[in-house]
């Protein structure tokens, strides 16, 4: 089975130095919606983040969050 890895890049990142076997393409897609979920409790007015799936050297899903504090002061 293939080896994708999911690595974060933003305020706290987190790079997946070991990767996870799936089947398929399509279920590391289906994994990283679920890591979004799981993570985006975490997320803080003006932070952006992005999660980013490979296999191999080459990235297949990108993912990125972008929040803004729009209130005027």
């Amino acid at each position: 089975m293939p080896i994708f890895k999911f690595d974060i890049s933003g305020s706290r990142p987190f790079v997946d130095g070991n990767g996870t076997e799936l089947a398929s393409a399509e279920v590391a897609w289906e994994e990283a919606v679920r890591l979004v979920r799981d993570i985006e409790g975490f997320l803080e007015p003006g932070e952006n983040w992005m999660l980013e799936v490979s296999q191999g050297d080459a990235a297949i899903f990108r993912i990125t969050v972008i929040s803004e504090d729009i209130r005027r002061t």
